[in-house]
Parts: C-alpha cells; sequence; structure tokens
C-alpha cells in the first residue's frame, strides 16, 4: 500500500522533564489520519501526575498547564489503555504512527509500555517526522514542528499543548507525502529504510522561502512590513527608516535568534505600508501589532498590559482614573509600588518586610533585612530628602527624585560600591540606599511620563525628519491620530481640537493601544529630536514647546 493510500496513527507527548528517569506524561494526544471517508477527531488528554509530583515552573511556563489543570486529567494507565484502542482502529500492530520528534516520545511511550502492557510487544512502529524534514529540507532554517508547520502553510498555537500538535504534525505529514513520492519513496516500508540512509548534507547555507529578490524589491523608504505565511497569517510587525534595508536586515544579521529563525521559516511573502515618516511608521507599528496580534511580536501585544491609574496616596491602581487627582495612565498595576512604599516610610510607617522588600523591588523572600534596611534607608534620607526644602514628604520626595534622575542621567548616581559582580550579594546599607535611589528614579521617570502622555494626547506636532524636505504634522485627539499632512513653509503650527479638554477627561481615554501609541510617539519624538532640533508641540492655544524647553521634557521619555 502507497504512503498516499495509508491510515497512520499521529502522537503528541507533553511531559514535566526531557527523559521517563526525569518526568511523566502530562498529556497526551493522537488522531487517526485516513485516505478516506471523513476526518477523525483529535484525541488530547491530561494525564494525572503521580503522587506529589508537581508541574515544574518552567513547563508550566511552556505548555499554560498548572497543578489545578489536573482535576479532571486521566489515569496514566487509561492513557495508555485509550491509545491502544485507538491504535487497534488502524491496523494490526505494529501500527505505522507520525511523530514529530520521535526520540523525544519513544522514550516515555516505551515506558508505558513496559508498566502497563508488558506482555505484548511493542505496538507502535515510529517515524519519526523531524528526521524525513531533515532529509527533504536540508537548508530550512529551522525545523522544529511550529517552523515546518507554518513552512507548509499552517498557523499553529505556540503553547506546547498536544492538540494542537498533534493537528500540525497531521497538516505536515500530509504535505511531505508528495516530496517522499517525488524521491521514489511510495510505502512504509520504503520509508524506513530511506530513513536509515544518512542524510545528505545541504549547502551550508540557510534556504529561507522568502526569494531574496523579493526583499531586495523593496523600497528604500520609511514604512511598516510584515512578514506572511503562504497562508496570509501576518507573523510578525516591523517597522523601518528604510523598507529595504530593514528587512534584508533579518535575513544577513550575524547571529540570529532561535525565535527570529522560526519566524524566517515560515514567510514566504512580505506586505509593506510606506509611510510619510519613520515617526508615522514606529505608530503604525504599534497599532498593527495590538490589531492583529502577531505570534513573533511580544512585547506589544501582552493581553495582560493596559493602562493604569493609581490613587492620589499610590496606594491602589484601577484600571480607570477613579477621581480627579489620580495618577496615570501607568504601564502596569505595580508601576509606583515602590515609590508608594519609600512614600509611606518617609511618612513615618514601620518598615514591615513587605515594606522594605517593595522600596528595593524585590519579592518579599530576598527583603532585605532589618539592621541593613534600616541603615540603608537613613543613608538614603540624610543624602536626598532632608536637604529638600518642601512642606509635604511628598513634595520632597518629588523633588529628590528629579535630583536623582538628573544624577542618573549624568552618570554619577552609583558611586565604586555600586558595580555588580553577577552573583547574588547579601544585603548590605550601600546596597539597600543604592536599591532605593534606583527605586525612586525609575518611578519618579514613570509618574512625569505619565503626565507627559496626558499632554501629547491633545496636541499638534510639527518636525522634520533628516533629510526630509518638508515638515509633517501629526494632530492629536483623545490621544487618537485625527490629522497627519505636510506642514505648508511658514504655517504656525495649529492649536489642537481637544486643547482645552479637562486632565481627567485626558486619562478617560487611554487604555493599552492609546498609552503604547503614546509612548512610542513620544520615543519617536526624543529620536527626532535629538537627530535634527526642528520640531514644535502645541498643547493648547498658548503654550509651545520647543528648543531647551522641549528636550528637558523628553528627557523624562
Amino acid at each position: 500500500m502507497t504512503l498516499a493510500d495509508l491510515d497512520v496513527l499521529i502522537v503528541d507527548c507533553q511531559t514535566t522533564g526531557a527523559t521517563p528517569h526525569h518526568g511523566d506524561v502530562l498529556e497526551i494526544g493522537w488522531t487517526i489520519t485516513r485516505t478516506g471517508g471523513p476526518a477523525e477527531p483529535i484525541h488530547a488528554h491530561r494525564v494525572a501526575l503521580p503522587e506529589g509530583r508537581k508541574i515544574p515552573r518552567m513547563v508550566s511556563r511552556l505548555t499554560g498547564l498548572v497543578d489545578e489543570s489536573l482535576t479532571d486529567a486521566i489515569a496514566a494507565d487509561d492513557a495508555w489503555r485509550l491509545l491502544r484502542a485507538a491504535a487497534m482502529k488502524v491496523a494490526p500492530t505494529p501500527v505505522p504512527t507520525v511523530i514529530h520528534f520521535a526520540r523525544f516520545e519513544l522514550a516515555f511511550l516505551h515506558d508505558l509500555h513496559e508498566r502497563f502492557d508488558p506482555s505484548v510487544s511493542f505496538p507502535f512502529d515510529v517515524v519519526c517526522l523531524h528526521e524525513i524534514a531533515r532529509r527533504l529540507l536540508p537548508d530550512l532554517p529551522r525545523r522544529g514542528l511550529r517552523a515546518l508547520a507554518g513552512y507548509f502553510g499552517h498557523g499553529v498555537d505556540l503553547a506546547r499543548r498536544s492538540h494542537g500538535h498533534v493537528e500540525a504534525t497531521a497538516f505536515v505529514w500530509r504535505r511531505v507525502l508528495a516530496e517522499l513520492a517525488a524521491r521514489g519513496v511510495g510505502t512504509f516500508g520504503e520509508l524506513k529504510t530511506w530513513l536509515q540512509a544518512p542524510p545528505q548534507r545541504g549547502s551550508g547555507r540557510r534556504a529561507f522561502p522568502l526569494p531574496r529578490e523579493r526583499r531586495l524589491s523593496l523600497p528604500d523608504a520609511p514604512g511598516v512590513y510584515r512578514f506572511l505565511r503562504s497562508n496570509g497569517d501576518v507573523l510578525y510587525v516591523g517597522k523601518a527608516m528604510s523598507l529595504r534595508k530593514r528587512v534584508s536586515s533579518h535575513f544577513t544579521s550575524g547571529r540570529p535568534g532561535e525565535r527570529a529563525l522560526e519566524m524566517l521559516t515560515q514567510a514566504r511573502e512580505i506586505a509593506v505600508t510606506i509611510t510619510a515618516s519613520a515617526l508615522e511608521a514606529a505608530l503604525l507599528e504599534s497599532d498593527e501589532i495590538k490589531r492583529i496580534e502577531p505570534p513573533y511580536n511580544v512585547q506589544l501585544r501582552d493581553r495582560e498590559r493596559g493602562a493604569w491609574f493609581a490613587t492620589p496616596d499610590l496606594r491602589e491602581a484601577t484600571a480607570r482614573p477613579e477621581a480627579h487627582g489620580s495618577i496615570g495612565p501607568l504601564p502596569s498595576r505595580h508601576s509606583l509600588s515602590s515609590l508608594a512604599a519609600i512614600r509611606a516610610l518617609a511618612s513615618g510607617e514601620v518598615a514591615s518586610i513587605a515594606l522594605r522588600a517593595r522600596a528595593v523591588g524585590v519579592p518579599v523572600a530576598f527583603a532585605p533585612d532589618e539592621a541593613s534596611f534600616a541603615h540603608g534607608w537613613r543613608a538614603f534620607v540624610l543624602r536626598h530628602l532632608a536637604p529638600q526644602r518642601s512642606r509635604t514628604v511628598w513634595g520632597a520626595l518629588l523633588k529628590a527624585s528629579k535630583a536623582l534622575f538628573r544624577l542618573w542621567g549624568e552618570g554619577s548616581l552609583d558611586d565604586e560600591e555600586a558595580v555588580e559582580t553577577g552573583t547574588p550579594r547579601a544585603w548590605t546599607p550601600e546596597r539597600v540606599r543604592r536599591q532605593i535611589e534606583q527605586s525612586v528614579v525609575r518611578d519618579g521617570q514613570l509618574l512625569r511620563r505619565s503626565r507627559w502622555l496626558c499632554l501629547l494626547s491633545e496636541s499638534s506636532i510639527a518636525w522634520r525628519e533628516p533629510e526630509a524636505e518638508a515638515r509633517r504634522l501629526l494632530t492629536l485627539s483623545s490621544a487618537d491620530i485625527v490629522e497627519r499632512r505636510d506642514l505648508a513653509t511658514g504655517e504656525r503650527v495649529p492649536t489642537p481640537p481637544g486643547g482645552r479638554r479637562a486632565w481627567r477627561d485626558r486619562q478617560l481615554a487611554f487604555d493599552a493601544v492609546r498609552y503604547d501609541r503614546m509612548r512610542v510617539l513620544a520615543t519617536e519624538m526624543k529620536r527626532v529630536h535629538a537627530e535634527t532640533g526642528d520640531m514644535v508641540v502645541r498643547v493648547d492655544g498658548r503654550h509651545e514647546l520647543r528648543g531647551e524647553s522641549l528636550a528637558r521634557v523628553l528627557r523624562w521619555v
């Protein structure tokens, strides 16, 4: 029977370790690829761990499974029995079986067989899809399951779970059949013989699916690019000052990371949007990542991110400004937790272990001891808070954060004792003081940045990019772009439509998308101002920021 006519069993296991000696089967899935009739459903079962065993933290991070996920898990012997029953529907043993990385799964399948079915022969005749791809596609940058599935045009969930891996393995198996037939491999027996021969050595150069001519044909202009699978899925969105140079850099950089190679293995086409400036390309990139959620853009697509607002006393944070005086927008619920702890300590609260930990920005388990913290705190107060003239603790702390930020910018904040050795160290008063200083600098910067982002949310911005002929104008209202165009020679920067909008109304406009848009805008403004100095920001009918006054504000970005 030819491979094209053969029913095969597809199997995937997720485990808590690399071998049965160091881990257990956590999840097992399978399906049967039928040459005719209705498609077989995919079966995936969570498997109960032995008494006293836990899911390792790294495995939870990769799979999304936690110990509570196993409340409805089946016993390992039941999982083996169900898999054996499925195999009997395919053929007499040994059953033709396809596994993506068989060397890994086979060890666990043999372990289950020896534990629960030792009286019969091993029921699976396994071929490794990775070894098949290694021979068919020797120059492909990566041959992991996600890379292979994407190369052939199938979108697979990035989570390492059996259901998605079984589906992807079956998809790739069906796609390689024609490639095998073209090489004269027509039966399962011939496939096994073919796999026994050493793989042919490739050219030694990575063969990317996206043709070199395609990326070199891109315009030398600013814009946004999107890497696409053959099925049209967007893999990655990026921005560029020059589309041609930036896209080419993905393929020519010396040591691209694993994720980059996995993504480029799947990229068959590229779509671009030309923008009038690099600044506008950065804004479009941020919005596109939020809209599309490409799998290889991680930082700006985190679904847990949002815009947060701290209460005036900094003790709580909510997703909306609850009252006048709320502080924000902020990038997370805990953005100002260190500053809140330092403010509480400066107001006379007892230095509990929780306050000590938050003040230096570490978990409670790693909090400084009482004595070291007390001496370090006293040094911080004498050096930074006591010299400030203010009627309130909060006022003194804000002035101290501004002074510390200036020292940090000058590179004179740390002394010789601040040099890190790269190894965990015990807390000392000097280390406590430095950590508190860094907390004040970091949180103070976020505090002032939040005010700047609110101002930018209702503003008109005129600027000139390097080598640009015309100045560009961007007008924003409620953190949305309402106008973009070239500014005529001699034309005054117009008053923004919402320049008189109340502060709380400005805050209410922010969500995760608008927060990132304004943060990206502020970062790009800092770049342009440093490169050309040609930038004017109007926040209402009377006030314009330009030159050194604008530079002072941009230092907080």
